[in-house]
């Protein structure tokens, strides 16, 4: 594997020497059983590839690993990655076979992590080679970036400037991002700060803040007050993002690259109290996006969603017809587009095609309620056309996860 170094910022002096080589396991010389790597783990069993191709007949050409899966994102219906922290090390996993077999394209062990690392907020690749991982602020030390641009065979570094919390990040191409980050300036404000890069994330300028003293007058438009739920940006400099504030969901639209803001209506009918997730993409536009949104009652939670097709500048509010107890778990749902959606019940997966109005429980499948009795939290649900998705389910009691794949709309399920 290549090695490469960066001149850093400021922050990354405290890397100074670590190198930043992918770290795939090496095949062992000689394999009797396949080495486990968290023997105590249980968790997902994948077959990974060795980091240099095997002659034919090698009995050493792959090799099994144990890992707990975190998250994961699908690229397409035959590529996509997935990944977890063990012992502080991030261990990220791509498959270009649809999961068949996979390579290890972790960064350097000496690259330490805390937590579990969500896309989008620490976690973003364009393609299959262009990626980036954020190491998040730890004991007030450098928020670190790496990057990668073939695939994770070699990782480049650089930090934010003043080493703040990433509560989002985002690439419209291999050059282009945005990082949203924060200041704890009490319990429910936080000073944001938006930089952006045109170098792949070597170098990163700031282009909006709020005020950081939870006013609601700011130079940008940005409010002190609430906390990020998500971030999204077009090829177009249009970008927008949602905050919860207050038990309700306060939209903002930027056209200028996130230099300024100005808020974006939104009715959420019958939500007294809600609470917005993760925006996620949506297939065949790139400026189409949807945001799930919770709503809280007294009888329990009404799921609902924000739907926009020009990057945030115009949204609708669309109730989907579905609910759950006080008691429930919240379930996984996704959309492909404005009316191709799925959604985990606590019996198996239910479909609509009309952009959630009606719900069909797609019946027949033995693997998926069997396995919601064991992982009963979905974690992660998403699809990659309208036959081939991916689920990520998590015990209660260890958090210990299982990924699931389906070929035929959602209809039947195997284990990854």
């Amino acid at each position: 594997m290549k090695l490469r170094w960066r001149a850093l910022l400021g922050g990354v002096l405290l890397l100074t020497g670590i190198l930043l080589t992918a770290c795939s396991a090496e095949a062992p010389e000689t394999l009797t059983k396949p080495p486990i790597e968290e023997p105590d783990d249980q968790g997902q069993t994948i077959t990974i590839n060795p980091p240099v191709t095997p002659k034919v007949g090698d009995p050493n050409a792959k090799y099994v690993v144990q890992t707990r899966i975190a998250d994961f994102h699908l690229i397409d219906n035959n590529k996509g990655l997935v990944w977890g922290v063990t012992h502080n090390e991030l261990r990220l996993y791509d498959t270009h076979d649809g999961g068949k077999t996979w390579n290890n394209i972790s960064p350097s062990e000496n690259v330490q992590f805390q937590d579990k690392l969500e896309y989008g907020k620490d976690i973003s690749f364009t393609d299959s080679r262009h990626g980036w991982v954020v190491r998040q602020n730890l004991d007030k030390t450098a928020t670190v970036i790496l990057r990668t641009a073939d695939g994770g065979q070699s990782w480049d570094v650089s930090a934010l400037p003043s080493g703040d919390h990433v509560s989002s990040i985002q690439y419209v191409n291999p050059t282009t991002g945005w990082i949203m980050a924060y200041v704890k300036l009490n319990e429910q404000d936080q000073q944001k700060l938006l930089y952006h890069t045109t170098d792949g994330g070597a170098t990163w300028n700031k282009v909006a803040q709020s005020s950081g003293t939870t006013s609601n007058k700011t130079g940008s438009g940005l409010p002190d007050r609430g906390s990020l739920a998500g971030m999204s940006f077009s090829s177009n400099n249009q970008g927008f993002v949602a905050i919860n504030l207050d038990s309700s969901v306060k939209l903002y639209k930027t056209s200028n690259q996130g230099k300024t803001w100005t808020p974006v209506a939104n009715r959420i009918q019958g939500c007294p109290q809600a609470k917005a997730e993760a925006q996620q993409s949506l297939k065949g536009s790139s400026s189409s996006y949807w945001i799930p949104v919770l709503c809280y009652g007294a009888n329990g939670t009404k799921y609902n969603g924000l739907f926009t097709n020009d990057t945030g500048a115009q949204w609708s509010g669309v109730p989907l017809g579905l609910s759950s107890n006080i008691n429930s778990i919240i379930p996984g749902r996704t959309f492909l587009n404005e009316k191709e959606g799925w959604i985990i019940t606590e019996t198996g997966m239910s479909r609509t095609l009309d952009g959630g109005k009606t719900w069909t429980s797609l019946t027949g499948n033995k693997v998926l309620p069997l396995k919601l009795k064991d992982y009963p939290r979905s974690v992660k649900l998403r699809f990659a056309s309208s036959s081939v998705g991916w689920l990520l389910l998590e015990r209660l009691d260890d958090k210990k996860s299982l990924l699931l794949k389906t070929t035929d709309g959602g209809a039947n399920w195997r284990i990854l």
